[in-house]
């Protein structure tokens, strides 16, 4: 099955991804998460997502929304 995955990154460490069926619901979620900043101790660092497109996931190891 051919799947998208939003990937988000705090600054350059990856914070998750998540698997989708549409690269319109991807899409939609990296527009409303991306350009969030998140103050911290070390200063503020940006919450960047994008879509990738994924040729091949397992639906049976991975949840695919």
């Amino acid at each position: 099955m051919t799947a998208f995955v939003l990937a988000c990154y705090l600054g350059t460490v990856s914070s998750g991804s998540i698997y989708f069926k549409s690269v319109t619901d991807c899409t939609f979620y990296a527009d409303h998460l991306s350009g969030q900043v998140l103050e911290t101790e070390d200063g503020s660092k940006r919450y960047d997502c994008m879509c990738k497109l994924v040729p091949q996931v397992n639906p049976k190891r991975v949840k695919v929304y």
